[in-house]
């Protein structure tokens, strides 16, 4: 078998396209501007702005404009519930974000089969659409909608948004929580003196702690502004994609991958935490029950395994620090395992 083509990488990212809801109607942008989707946070209103612009956003200590996407389309106001969700995008010239009902799915649109609206809509901001089973799916062009956002000018604002959103003491609460997570983004950096020719990720899967050579680790996130997106037709260990300051990764639960035995596969919530890989092959993360520290193993503690069995559950290594036996990953042959690629062989 020629297993040439990645099993999870999108094969073009140009036709990712991410759905959100607006009221029955289903919208579509390209997945290439998105950088992140999170749920309704606090939203600084100033005296003076825009008929369309909610507010400010500081999302990773930069300050963006967010609008309402209702008011973009001519439709009637809706009051904001804490399950709204905020698109931030990237457009050509800038960032900025919209507030949407729901976030629904990705779809890879083949061009074929994108078909043109006829007549004018919207300053042409939905100038496609697509068609899966009967539902019809307006493609939203992202370079017109930051050209029509950018040329509203300061006019009489006839909405009173601050109106819209919760009033309740709680769940002030949670969008200012919410608010502070988006400011600084939840990501457990590695500074570059960090890493080191001994440096390893200490994490715990099924009660048993595993090691990541750190060269293989891109970063640790925490999953609290990443929702991960399921996909359909994927193995069972394909927990489903997140993106990544606008790049997709695939969420692989290693408990399934590996084959550990257990009663059930590892639960994703906002406190999951991830591995990203450092990889030219695949854009992967493993989903781990938690992350427990960074340390330095020295090499005369680590004991090369010739096991079969052990090599079946991608163990390359044994490393015996404080009594404790810590698992060293075998990161080349996990990345390179034919399941994660598509057989070529009959193309």
């Amino acid at each position: 078998m020629e297993y040439t083509k990645s099993l999870l990488t999108i094969e073009d990212p140009n036709n990712l396209h991410l759905c959100f809801e607006l009221d029955d109607k289903t919208y579509a942008i390209n997945a290439k501007n998105v950088l992140e989707v999170t749920t309704l946070p606090m939203i600084n209103e100033p005296q003076k702005l825009p008929e369309c612009i909610v507010g400010i956003l500081n999302y990773n200590d930069l300050f963006i404009n967010v609008f309402d996407i209702r008011k973009v389309f001519d439709l009637p106001s809706k009051n904001y519930e804490l399950s709204n969700k905020v698109i931030i995008m990237k457009g050509d010239e800038s960032l900025f974000a919209m507030i949407v009902d729901q976030v629904s799915e990705f779809f890879t649109a083949q061009p074929a089969n994108v078909q043109r609206v006829m007549g004018e809509n919207f300053n042409n901001i939905v100038r496609t659409f697509y068609k899966i089973d009967e539902k019809i799916i307006n493609i939203i062009d992202v370079e017109k909608l930051e050209d029509t956002v950018k040329k509203v000018h300061f006019e009489k604002n006839t909405t009173s948004y601050s109106e819209l959103f919760p009033k309740d003491e709680e769940s002030l609460c949670i969008m200012q929580r919410r608010s502070k997570e988006i400011a600084k983004s939840p990501i457990l950096a590695l500074d570059a003196d960090f890493y080191g020719r001994n440096q390893y990720i200490i994490f715990t899967i099924n009660k048993h702690k595993y090691c990541i050579y750190s060269l293989f680790v891109k970063e640790l996130i925490t999953l609290k502004n990443y929702p991960v997106t399921k996909i359909p037709f994927t193995p069972d260990f394909v927990e489903g994609i997140v993106n990544l300051k606008g790049n997709f990764y695939t969420v692989i639960d290693l408990k399934k991958f590996i084959g550990l035995d257990c009663d059930s596969k590892s639960e994703i919530n906002p406190e999951s935490k991830i591995i990203v890989i450092e990889s030219s092959e695949l854009k992967i993360a493993f989903l781990t029950d938690e992350i427990n520290d960074i340390i330095n193993i020295s090499p005369e503690v680590i004991n090369n395994k010739n096991d079969m069995k052990l090599d079946k559950l991608y163990i390359q290594a044994e490393a015996y620090i404080d009594d404790k036996v810590y698992n060293i990953l075998n990161i080349d042959k996990l990345i390179n395992d034919e399941r994660l690629y598509v057989d070529n062989s009959s193309q």
